[in-house]
């Protein structure tokens, strides 16, 4: 497994894996069915929308949500409600909070709630261990088959922790879980000792993160922003915020922006933030952090591409090598990891036909 990836970008590819199938052979599964018996899960539900747009979850009616009863899923699976909007290509997961894959199996004793799902563990998958049982959180962590192999203490004290660290578990990248036994404290600290996360998250949505801490959590956070960071975020606000993870003028806003390259996926409103940041009328030497650089370039790299229809093949070829090294640092940019360098990706290709 990529250690680079955080656990929730674990869980999703996990999700996704479980819908795979031989093209040549089988049908595509109709859904992947993710059975949750205690609701552990249920924590990171709104966390994993923005990466899976696929996902769905049993339960009370919000379609905006992409939440419903049982029939209604069964109608948004088979795409007989334009309104709701499923990837083409992806296969539709259905989180099921308060269900085991026991009860699905128990066709007869089965609550009449679910019966319109339970044929979809036939004509779909659904997503358990190698061992037919439900994946747990303790067991996706600790399991070395199909799971993050962490190495997780199993005491009580131990799985507390860990349960109500969820959310914040989530957004850890593996490789700071890994090579040590992880206790309480540990998962305990994830809770409070991590303002490189916190500051990126309140960047990521200032107002919407403002109106869900509390007061305390509030004031605890612009403390430790003033002392790690030399900045207000109710003073100097998101904006100010977003010039000084662009500049990287000092070590802590550099270790900051790696934060943020090691998942940008979890902040998608960032790139937003850093174009409405950009200093103006200022010489920009470092182009790697303002998504408008990085766009620039897309496009003259795209006119120049354009224009080798009007060059010999021995003209195009050396044209070609010119641009690869021109561009072929910005492969290694952030913007590339999450879409916005389509041409500099495919440059690598075109350079060694």
């Amino acid at each position: 497994m990529n250690q680079t990836v955080t656990v929730i970008e674990a869980l999703r590819n996990s999700l996704t894996a479980a819908a795979r199938f031989n093209r040549s052979d089988v049908v595509a599964p109709a859904a992947v069915l993710w059975t949750d018996a205690d609701s552990q899960w249920e924590p990171l539900v709104s966390q994993l929308r923005p990466l899976m747009p696929e996902l769905l979850t049993l339960d009370e009616y919000h379609p905006e949500e992409k939440t419903g009863p049982a029939i209604w899923l069964r109608c948004v699976i088979e795409r007989a409600l334009p309104y709701v909007e499923l990837p083409k290509d992806a296969t539709p997961v259905i989180y099921m909070p308060n269900v085991s894959r026991q009860t699905l199996r128990a066709v007869e004793e089965c609550p009449d709630s679910l019966k319109p799902l339970v044929e979809l563990q036939y004509r779909g998958t659904v997503w358990t261990q190698r061992n037919g049982r439900d994946w747990t959180v303790e067991a996706f962590l600790v399991s070395a088959d199909g799971g993050l192999g962490l190495d997780v203490a199993r005491d009580r004290r131990t799985r507390r922790s860990m349960l109500g660290a969820l959310a914040q578990l989530a957004v850890t990248p593996i490789t700071r879980l890994i090579g040590k036994r992880l206790e309480a404290e540990d998962f305990d600290k994830l809770m409070i000792e991590d303002t490189p996360r916190d500051l990126l998250v309140w960047m990521n949505s200032p107002a919407e993160i403002r109106e869900k801490w509390d007061d305390n959590k509030w004031a605890a956070f612009i403390s430790r922003c003033k002392a790690e960071y030399g900045f207000d975020p109710e003073k100097d606000g998101e904006i100010v915020a977003g010039e000084k993870l662009g500049l990287r003028d000092d070590e802590v806003w550099g270790n900051l922006w790696r934060r943020f390259e090691e998942s940008p996926l979890l902040y998608p409103n960032l790139p937003e933030l850093l174009r409405r940041s950009k200093p103006s009328g200022t010489l920009i030497f470092d182009k790697e952090p303002w998504p408008d650089e990085n766009d620039s370039e897309e496009k003259l790299l795209r006119q120049e591409l354009l224009e080798l229809s009007s060059k010999s093949p021995a003209q195009a070829r050396q044209k070609i090598e010119k641009l690869e090294i021109q561009h072929n640092e910005r492969r290694n940019w952030v913007w590339a990891k999450i879409g916005q360098s389509p041409l500099a990706i495919a440059l690598e290709y075109l350079a060694a036909m």
